[in-house]
């Protein structure tokens, strides 16, 4: 009903006709260039997004267009840490995928940010949570209420930058 008034009126007036006609530009522009929420990004961009190291951040880096954005990473040095990670561990992460010996921010990229971080002697624990029912299964998040579902915990052990061990806890 709405589109055909506009339609009506913009063939009395071009003007209204062109303004009509760049609105929908500029909304199509503007939607190709950044993200409204993660959830848009493509898988390997929204990690790097969940591993941003403020609210403030991550934000910006949702306003930023595609072109942007490594630009960005590498000013808070998230693309250094990338890069500096074998092509093996690149692959896996890609695919969600973790082993002992890979670096630990491996870790953060393949799964996110840990729910729980516990130091111990030379050792630091991180625990992830990821949703195995509901509307986010296979999804890490940041605390189990986030499911809507069921999860499971995985704890790795981490000692000189490198995953020792990886545990399944239930």
């Amino acid at each position: 009903m709405i589109a055909a008034m506009l339609c009506a009126r913009t063939r009395r007036s071009p003007f209204l006709a062109g303004l009509l006609r760049l609105s929908i530009a500029v909304s199509m522009v503007a939607a190709v260039g950044c993200a409204s929420s993660p959830e848009r990004l493509p898988p390997l961009t929204r990690q790097f997004y969940y591993n941003l190291p403020s609210p403030e951040d991550q934000q910006a880096f949702l306003k930023l267009k595609e072109s942007q954005r490594q630009g960005f990473l590498e000013e808070r040095g998230l693309w250094a840490r990338w890069t500096a990670l074998p092509a093996a561990e690149r692959q896996a992460v890609e695919n969600g995928e973790l082993e002992p010996g890979f670096h630990e921010f491996a870790a953060f990229m393949a799964w996110g940010p840990p729910a729980d971080t516990q130091p111990s002697g030379d050792t630091t624990y991180h625990t992830f949570i990821r949703c195995t029912s509901g509307p986010k299964a296979g999804r890490y998040v940041s605390s189990n209420l986030s499911c809507d579902g069921t999860s499971s915990e995985i704890e790795i052990a981490v000692s000189e930058d490198l995953v020792t061990e990886i545990k399944y806890l239930n």
